[in-house]
């Protein structure tokens, strides 16, 4: 499961929970740190990836990981380096994963052609059945962030 701990990815998050605890499957959570969003650096343009992005990724990892573990999931969470729908599949490929779960984000017509889409990407050639998980309109938003969750509970008791 692709994961970087956006709303939409927690929402995908939630439904591969469902589906692996339904199935007694295991959640390999990947997090990709995108190489052309780090700093170039000298004239070869080589990239570098700072310290506080990695670690802002290990705890996007870390998170989730830790979510998945509390319901009673069997869980493994990796980093990986490049363009995210070419180390999805790579990974995929790698594990001969059975599903791949990504999070669904909305973007207009010009946001798609400019940006790319990880997912439509990833449909072109992959190597097992993709879940793009996306949240019904008419259910409420269950899988907030542990700190908004913790304000909620603070802002009922004040």
């Amino acid at each position: 499961m692709a994961f970087d701990g956006s709303a939409d990815g927690r929402e995908a998050l939630a439904q591969a929970q469902g589906l692996a605890l339904s199935c007694g499957a295991t959640v390999h959570l990947l997090a990709i740190v995108d190489r052309t969003e780090s700093m170039p650096v000298g004239e070869a343009m080589s990239f570098v990836v700072s310290d506080a992005q990695r670690l802002a990724v290990q705890a996007v990892i870390d998170e989730g990981v830790r979510r998945l573990h509390h319901a009673g999931c069997s869980t493994m969470g990796a980093m990986k380096y490049g363009r995210p729908s070419e180390q999805i599949v790579l990974a995929a490929r790698d594990m001969n994963a059975d599903l791949i779960v990504i999070g669904h984000r909305d973007q207009g017509t010009l946001a798609r052609w400019l940006n790319g889409s990880v997912g439509e990407t990833i449909l072109h050639k992959p190597p097992c059945s993709v879940l793009v998980a996306v949240k019904p309109e008419n259910r409420a938003d269950n899988v907030s962030p542990l700190e908004r969750l913790k304000t909620k509970e603070t802002q009922k008791t004040s």
